[in-house]
Parts: C-alpha cells; structure tokens; sequence
C-alpha cells in the first residue's frame, strides 16, 4: 500500500540481473503511469514507430498491453515483474471514488498467465503518519476509512503471502533474497550497492528522511489521542493480529 516503503523495495528488486520492473502499475492507473511508455521509455521494449503503431490502433486494454510486454521481455531472455499500485484497490481517493478490496491487477492478469505474488505490509500507524501528510490525501481520507481499507488489505496478505518491511529495513539482503525466492527471480547480492541509483521507479526516489539508507525509521510523532484511536479501532486490531504487529506499549 501507499507509504509503506514500496518504492525502495522495488528499486531494490529492478537491480536483479533479467528483471524489467513495471511501477505502480493497475487496470484504473494508465493514465497516471502508462505500462507501455515505461516499457518504451526505462527498458526500450518498443521503439518510437511501435508507439506510433499502437496509437493509431486506439486504445489497447490492460491485459493486453501486459502480455505484449512480457512477450518483448521472454525475448530478451529477461522477466516482468509489476509492482502493484494497489493504493487503488484498498484507499482508491482521489483516483478513485471507492475502494473495490481485491487485488484487481492480479485477477484481471490471471486470465491470461499465471501470477505468482507478494505483498509487503508496514506498521498501520507508521503507514497512516506517512500518509496523512500527502497534499492528496488531506481532508480525503478518514483514520476510519484507511483502517477499513488496511484490514482488507492484510487479509490479502495472508493469502498471499508477505514480508513486513521493518523486517527489510533490519535486514535489506535478507529480505530481498525472500522476495527473489517467492516471485521465482534471480538474487543478485550487489542489488545492496546499486539500489540507491536506479532510477527506473514511480514514488520518491531516495527517502531525505532515511538519508539515502535503507534502516529503520523513527516513528514520526503523534498528537494527543491518536494512539488510543488506533488502539479502541476494531479494523486496526484484527489487522495487527493477522500480520504480526503489535501496539506500542
């Protein structure tokens, strides 16, 4: 989701050696990060007179922009893998008038081939104290409504499978290497030297407040009764209970 380090852990999987990574990539998201002009533009999968052809073809649908990709990808030997932007899916505002709560991308793609997944969860309160300052989020989003939208989210996890990212910012080589595992991708150790270089990404691309370092971040701080919302929120409970967490104190 949203502010959960996504950015970096993607950044992390692109330097693996056969990897061509689409970011922050949904069905609904194609006007905001366009899969064919990243294909075009980060990896030259197509070249400008292929552009050309699909525009005067019209508009090309979701799947079928994916699986063209991936077909350029088997040809050069290398792998698709997409990070998610499943901000869609489980907050949706302002994209999106509602969440829908499936992981829309993968169940529109298994259609077509199989997927095989991974999610990544952080903190719910570390999560909402990054969130809530985006200029986007303000006034759009209620504490109740991304505790709503998280618990459904950590269901998924579970199903799916999933790495919390305090466990990746303890332990990046660690971690990284499990990602590599589940989603079936050769682990290449000098990712851990490259990561904070590579540039082919959505999202911020280097943490001011981590300073370039992938470590664990102080929480940032809370005004008087937040800690006690969170705590008497049911949503906020069952997901910490499903994903492993605990409340501070």
């Amino acid at each position: 989701m949203a502010r959960s380090g996504g950015t970096v852990i993607a950044k992390c999987l692109g330097c693996m050696s056969g990897v061509i990574l689409l970011s922050e990539t949904h069905p609904y998201g194609g006007q905001y990060f366009n899969p064919l002009k990243q294909a075009h533009h980060w990896f030259d999968l197509f070249t400008p007179d292929d552009i050309a052809a699909f525009k005067r073809g019209g508009t090309m649908d979701f799947a079928e922009a994916i699986m063209l990709i991936a077909e350029r990808c088997s040809s050069r030997g290398e792998k698709l893998a997409i990070r998610d932007w499943t901000h869609l899916d489980f907050t949706a505002v302002p994209f999106l008038p509602e969440p829908t709560y499936r992981l829309t991308t993968a169940d529109v793609l298994r259609e077509h081939c199989n997927v095989i997944q991974a999610a990544t969860t952080r903190h719910p309160i570390d999560q909402w104290l990054s969130l809530r300052k985006l200029a986007l989020i303000q006034g759009r989003l209620s504490l109740d409504e991304y505790l709503v939208g998280y618990r459904r989210f950590a269901e998924k996890c579970v199903e799916i499978g999933f790495i919390r990212y305090e466990d990746f910012a303890r332990t990046p080589e660690l971690m990284t290497q499990e990602l590599c595992r589940r989603l079936e991708v050769e682990y290449d150790r000098d990712f851990i030297d490259k990561w904070v270089t590579y540039d082919k990404v959505t999202g911020d691309v280097v943490s001011a407040r981590a300073g370039g370092k992938i470590g664990v971040l102080p929480r940032r701080p809370m005004e008087p009764g937040l800690l006690e919302r969170f705590e008497g929120n049911g949503d906020y409970q069952k997901a910490l209970m499903l994903l492993g967490y605990r409340h501070p104190g």
